[in-house]
């Protein structure tokens, strides 16, 4: 009846995209914290759709390749896009900062098109490295930066969002080789980024830019 491939994992996946899109909402309306969490939990969909997917060993072929182009899709969205509409709801609306936003999600996309194009020239190919700095990055990027903005103001934290984005960008398209984490190192990751988030909700409010 309808098209597309459904499985827990692709499920997983676009769960991630609902929280990305319902992060930009809370963005929209102000609410900052809340909605860097969200974008934390896109991180752990992302996290956790390809662990699920190669835990099915049945796949086709078919199958593996539409997660792929699924995955690639949503992080354009939640790790592309929705750091920027954060950081530019939040206050850092300036035309160099929709010039750093533009060239930020322009290289996330070009890194994620050359990722899938590296799957599709060796489908079922396991790697131990990334080719570039993978784009779910900015999730831990985005939330130090906003815990900054509620100790510093915000005349500073505008040129460490557009500093921070710049580098991430290059990042993503510098051709590199970054060993994937081992389970203990992501587990350390994951943990530095729940302290962030947990030092994010009992600091005081974001310090955003005042508008004259």
């Amino acid at each position: 009846m309808f098209i597309g491939i459904y499985s827990l994992a692709n499920t997983v996946t676009l769960f991630g995209l609902i929280s990305a899109v319902t992060s930009c909402m809370l963005a929209a309306n102000g609410n900052y914290k809340f909605a860097v969490y969200m974008m934390f939990i896109a991180f752990l969909c992302d996290m956790f759709d390809g662990k699920i997917a190669r835990a099915s060993k049945k796949r086709t072929a078919k199958q593996k390749f539409y997660g792929v182009q699924l995955d690639s899709l949503c992080d354009v969205i939640s790790f592309g896009v929705t750091p920027c509409f954060i950081a530019f709801s939040f206050g850092f609306d300036g035309w160099f900062d929709v010039i750093v936003y533009c060239f930020f999600v322009v290289c996330g996309t070009i890194r994620l098109a050359y990722f899938n194009t590296l799957a599709n020239e060796n489908p079922g190919k396991s790697t131990k490295s990334f080719r570039g700095v993978p784009i779910p990055m900015s999730t831990m990027i985005i939330t130090a930066l906003f815990l900054l903005t509620t100790f510093i103001p915000a005349n500073v934290t505008v040129w460490l969002f557009r500093i921070a984005l710049i580098l991430l960008a290059f990042g993503y398209i510098l051709n590199i080789r970054i060993k994937k984490p081992t389970f203990k190192k992501g587990a350390i990751i994951t943990i530095i980024q729940i302290v962030m988030l947990i030092i994010l909700l009992v600091a005081g409010d974001c310090k955003a830019p005042i508008v004259a």
